[in-house]
């Protein structure tokens, strides 16, 4: 299971996220590099074509974290970024509620795996035209071992 992945099954638990992203929890493996659309993931989309507020979850790759190296049996700690976007046409007050939520679930825990979890940064992006939404994204650190 990817750390994606992972993130992804902790935020679609989440009956309080959920009240709020009434469009859903998507990942990129879900999406692919076109991300939230009309054609990929219309049940983020109102009958009239407008984006409910939903949350994108995407890894970035995982790096080395040279801290616990052990090459006698192949095991490293691994960094891994991974965003959530969080998108809402109505207001920055819904995409706000999202990111404290998911900043709630997922800040200072482990998850399975073992992942250890810890915000790394917001971004507050333009409004996307193609969607005709506003988009914040949050990103957060993982760390975890990698072994054979």
């Amino acid at each position: 299971m990817s750390v994606e992945s992972t993130i992804k099954a902790v935020l679609e638990g989440d009956a309080t996220l959920l009240a709020t992203a009434t469009g859903g929890v998507w990942s990129f493996d879900e999406t692919g590099h076109m991300g939230i659309s009309r054609t990929l993931t219309p049940t983020a989309f109102d009958s009239t074509g407008v984006i409910k507020p939903c949350v994108l979850v995407a890894q970035r790759n995982a790096n080395p974290g040279l801290t616990v190296p052990d090459d006698a049996s192949q095991v490293m700690d691994v960094r891994q970024v991974v965003e959530c976007y969080c998108y809402s046409d109505a207001s920055f007050a819904t995409i706000a509620t999202m990111k404290d939520r998911v900043y709630a679930l997922l800040h200072a825990q482990r998850l399975t795996g073992p992942v250890r979890v810890d915000w790394a940064g917001d971004f507050r992006g333009p409004r996307d035209l193609d969607l005709d939404a506003w988009v914040e994204r949050s990103d957060y650190l993982c760390v975890y071992v990698r072994s054979v």
